[in-house]
């Protein structure tokens, strides 16, 4: 099962009771919590074949906006499948202050996914390079395939651009092994997004943060 949130603002999580209800009482709670947030925002669920959506502003499902931050799942792909870093190779931090003291230290691609670390990222892209990641991002489909003339911020402020049901296609692809990647980059990405394990079930994660565009 795959769910994706495209909100406005922060919502605090009270989804996990809700999905014990009927499909109609999931509709109207999930509502609900988004209007009491005083923001406008769409879940989507994919089970099989099957995607429902939910919300106070169903339309943003079909609505391109930057990936932002959840493109560095792809970003990790690309890297590691073309060897422009390994799993094991630590990003030094230069020294310079970054948006979150969090971010002001070495890290693995592994650590920078779990921080969601902005310029680690950057510098894998810049290794990429801007014609191997545009072949890429089209090889992969992702989004409307257009990363611009500047490899280190087209996910954050554009140009490219994917809309919350397609972000959950791909994610569907991803977790299913039908990217087009070895079986072996894609399990090694997937290790950097597992953030729980219980019961036998395990939970695999990536936000993102659309902070320069308008919602």
């Amino acid at each position: 099962t795959l769910l994706s949130v495209s909100a406005c603002s922060s919502i605090q999580t009270k989804f996990e009771d809700t999905f014990h209800t009927s499909n109609q009482q999931h509709e109207k709670a999930i509502k609900s919590y988004f209007d009491e947030a005083q923001t406008q925002g769409v879940i989507i669920i994919k089970k099989g074949k099957n995607i429902s959506t939910y919300g106070n502003n169903l339309t943003r499902a079909h609505t391109e906006y930057v990936p932002a931050s959840t493109f560095k799942m792809l970003n990790a792909l690309i890297g590691l499948e073309n060897h422009k870093a390994t799993t094991t190779e630590i990003f030094k931090w230069d020294g310079k202050k970054r948006s979150y003291p969090m971010w002001e230290k070495d890290m693995t691609l592994g650590d920078a996914m779990a921080l969601s670390a902005v310029p680690v990222y950057q510098e894998l892209a810049r290794r990429t390079g801007l014609d191997l990641m545009q072949k890429e991002v089209k090889r992969v489909g992702f989004g409307n395939m257009n990363i611009g003339t500047q490899v280190d911020n087209f996910w954050l402020v554009g140009p490219l651009k994917i809309t919350p049901i397609q972000e959950v296609n791909f994610a569907d692809d991803f977790a299913n092994n039908r990217l087009p990647f070895k079986l072996e980059t894609q399990e090694e990405v997937k290790k950097m997004l597992l953030i729980k394990e219980f019961n036998g079930s395990k939970i695999y994660a990536k936000s993102g943060w659309g902070m320069d565009v308008t919602p």
